[in-house]
């Protein structure tokens, strides 16, 4: 495979896994309409160096790793359901307590850090990003390639999520989005907390099902 197709191919993955919703685009929007841009933009930092760490394995051959031990694709499953469940749980209680009038603004509670944080753990333990880098990403990788291009493939992956999960915050963080927000910022808190119990929970279902 030429490296220049294998580039391109790359990117259009990474775009396509970008755009199609999950709990890693799902954690930006909650982020940014939340706690405003910064938090959001945080949060997709956070979800690039999990990227990071995802490509590098990935180029390290942890497709492999996964063959020979296939309990650990379950073990790394099962912990992030219970992460999405747990994020879920934390929605729903804000959607309860939680007042109608409340205005939309970073909250001084929540540091930029603990935004960052949030993303790179839903990304280490989001099984989508993990086989995604172990066997979708990897299909474009040429067998031959130099190590050159296994460096700026990984470059690649983390520039990539950088720049998707920041049009992601930019987008959720507009006076529209914000408006629309601040009016039904409990039901809002709510579907998140839905959503992300049911992904929470697929997860976990399709783990144990394949496992027995």
């Amino acid at each position: 495979m030429d490296l220049t197709a294998a580039l391109g191919g790359i990117v259009l993955v990474n775009v396509l896994a970008w755009i199609t919703p999950g709990p890693n685009m799902l954690a930006v929007m909650a982020a940014s309409l939340e706690h405003g841009r910064r938090h959001g933009i945080a949060t997709g930092f956070g979800l690039a160096a999990a990227a990071l760490v995802w490509a590098m394995l990935s180029v390290l051959g942890v497709a492999v790793v996964f063959d020979l031990f296939p309990r650990a694709v379950v073990a790394l499953k099962l912990v992030g359901a219970l992460y999405l469940v747990w994020l879920g749980v934390r929605s729903l209680k804000t959607a309860v307590t939680q007042r109608d009038s409340i205005v939309v603004s970073a909250q001084p509670e929540r540091r930029i850090v603990q935004s960052a944080r949030s993303g790179f753990l839903i990304s280490m333990t989001n099984p989508k990003a993990a086989l995604f880098f172990s066997s979708v990403m990897t299909a474009f990788i040429p067998g031959t390639a130099p190590d050159w291009f296994l460096v700026l493939v990984v470059v690649l992956s983390w520039a990539l999520a950088v720049v998707l999960h920041a049009v992601t915050a930019t987008v959720f963080s507009t006076a529209l989005a914000l408006r629309i927000f601040t009016r039904a910022k409990r039901w809002i808190s709510a579907a998140f907390g839905v959503v992300f119990l049911g992904l929470g929970g697929t997860v976990a279902y399709t783990a144990l099902r394949r496992s027995s």
